[in-house]
């Protein structure tokens, strides 16, 4: 019998590389570690550079962030190692996003999807 190998990180992120939502992997002190072409692309029409964004935590590059639900839901995956899935509302592009969090050694993967118009409705 054939025997199961997990996948590696590395092979989840050539997958999650893929799909039309913002993917990002994140190291245990929430520094950038890789992303997909959404979420350049996200990053990017926010005024980020994705290339600087690498080695830098989220928290420097996203100060408005402390203290709000994101980041208590970005330190319980990563401190914790618990997922998560919240609905947040990021007033810098009056956008809705529903995020999805997973443990992953070094750190955490995290899923966003732009859900604006099913709140809209």
């Amino acid at each position: 019998m054939a025997q199961k190998r997990a996948m590696s990180t590395e092979d989840l992120m050539k997958v999650l590389s893929s799909i039309a939502d913002a993917v990002v992997r994140l190291d245990g002190q929430a520094k950038y570690i890789s992303m997909n072409q959404a979420a350049e692309n996200k990053f990017i029409h926010l005024g980020h550079d994705p290339e600087t964004m690498m080695g830098h935590s989220v928290w420097k590059l996203f100060p408005e962030l402390m203290g709000t639900m994101a980041e208590r839901e970005l330190r319980r995956v990563l401190e914790d190692e618990s997922p998560i899935q919240h609905e947040i509302y990021y007033p810098a592009d009056q956008r809705w996003y529903e995020i999805q969090g997973f443990p992953s050694s070094p750190g955490a993967i995290f899923i966003f999807r732009d859900i604006t118009a099913r709140k809209a409705e």
